[in-house]
């Protein structure tokens, strides 16, 4: 049986050959042309839009309803029309299968019509030339078969979807064609194929992510793909910090609202960075004062001097983002250092900020405060206090509860008029 099911012969070809002509008959001659037709098509181009969803819509006199794409609230920008047969396209689409069978030959109805967003009508209209003659337009442009892939997967033509994703797999892959390859839909045999080799793409492209030749070009990399190159690529301990300002920048730059920046970024993105899973906060307030809370495990504690740093998930207090760095120094003696800082790309906060760090104490479990300040700069700089080393090295340091650092940021933000 063909995907819509009517019964066809398939041909015993081997490879390629076998997947490109399922039926044993070239139908082109027919493609679009009237006296081979009894249906037209109308197909409506819209523009593009992120509420696309399978719905239905009414035909032209309203006595039918028929499955269609539709993307809700989008202005219709182009309408064409095409002459198609109504058995060959529902030999090979399940969804025109179901879309001729439902009461149109009864009501005589001799016109359907489906939406496409204006990025689909290119491989559609490959799809349809496809369901006449079983072949693709040969190409090496593996975006163009990403395209026509997702068009057969919304169409329901399967051969359509083995064969493109056949191709695919042998094909060298762009930035652009591999972060799509991640978001395949799981209808699609071979998504989890190409997901995967989309990620090795990635990892070996930005295998060094962090030179400045890829900066431009990784800054319009949307979510998924960044946290591809996060999952496979760990750089070396001394460029923990670039990572994590790297993974700040790239936030800021794509989702300018903080709420839902420091979402993507506690939900997606901290996980994967080294110094994103050594701190964890447990508090979000983002009014004119806020409280925080922080953990870090003894062994990352020692293992900071001579030079070391590791650093907080964001947060933030009066619509500013900040996130506290811990640090080990040797000038002008070896202490721990615990420092606020101001996340880059944010709006220059002037004012009043009225601080305390306290730590938890081993014998009474109970915060201690170890520094309070109140500082009137720009806060371009980072503030907090330090820690003479040998406190926090020693085997029977106060400062350590079940082998961890636990601390208490309170901080009040009062803008200068």
């Amino acid at each position: 049986m063909a995907e819509g099911g009517v019964p066809t012969r398939l041909i015993t070809g081997a490879g390629e050959e076998k997947a490109e002509a399922e039926m044993d008959v070239d139908f082109e001659f027919a493609f679009d042309k009237e006296a081979f037709s009894d249906m037209v098509l109308r197909i409506e181009v819209v523009g593009t839009s992120r509420k696309r969803h399978r719905c239905k819509a009414e035909d032209n006199n309203g006595e039918d309803i028929i499955p269609s794409y539709v993307m809700m609230g989008t202005p219709v920008l182009q309408v064409k029309t095409i002459h198609v047969s109504s058995m060959i396209l529902a030999a090979r689409s399940s969804f025109f299968f179901k879309l001729f069978s439902n009461g149109k030959k009864k009501s005589g109805q001799r016109q359907s019509t489906v939406r496409l967003v204006d990025s689909e009508e290119n491989a559609f209209m490959e799809l349809l030339r496809f369901m006449y003659n079983g072949k693709l337009t040969p190409t090496t442009e593996s975006t163009h078969l990403v395209d026509i892939l997702m068009v057969a997967d919304k169409f329901e033509v399967a051969s359509c979807i083995k064969l493109c994703s056949q191709r695919l797999v042998g094909l060298p892959m762009t930035p652009e064609s591999a972060v799509r390859c991640l978001d395949l839909p799981c209808s699609i045999p071979m998504a989890a194929d190409l997901s995967e080799a989309a990620k090795k793409f990635l990892s070996k492209r930005y295998e060094k992510f962090l030179s400045t030749k890829f900066q431009d070009e990784l800054m319009r990399i949307p979510l998924a793909g960044i946290v591809a190159i996060l999952s496979r690529n760990h750089p070396g301990v001394a460029s923990e910090e670039s990572v994590y300002d790297f993974v700040l920048r790239w936030a800021d730059l794509q989702y300018p609202n903080s709420e839902e920046r420091h979402k993507i970024l506690s939900s997606s993105l901290l996980p994967l960075v080294t110094v994103g899973r050594i701190m964890s906060s447990a508090i979000l307030i983002e009014q004119s004062s806020c409280m925080i809370n922080f953990s870090i495990k003894r062994e990352h504690c020692r293992g900071l001097l001579p030079s070391g740093s590791i650093h907080s998930p964001p947060f933030y207090c009066a619509g500013h983002g900040f996130f506290l760095s811990a640090l080990g120094r040797t000038e002008p003696f070896s202490s721990f250092g615990l420092l606020v800082r101001k996340l880059e790309g944010n709006v220059p906060l002037r004012g009043t900020i009225d601080y305390e760090m306290e730590v938890m104490a081993r014998r009474s479990s109970e915060f201690a405060s170890i520094s309070r300040r109140a500082t009137t700069t720009d806060i371009r700089q980072a503030f907090g206090c330090r820690i003479p080393w040998s406190e926090i090295s020693a085997d029977d340091s106060p400062f350590f509860v079940d082998d961890k650092l636990h601390l208490q940021v309170r901080m009040k933000i009062t803008p200068h008029p």
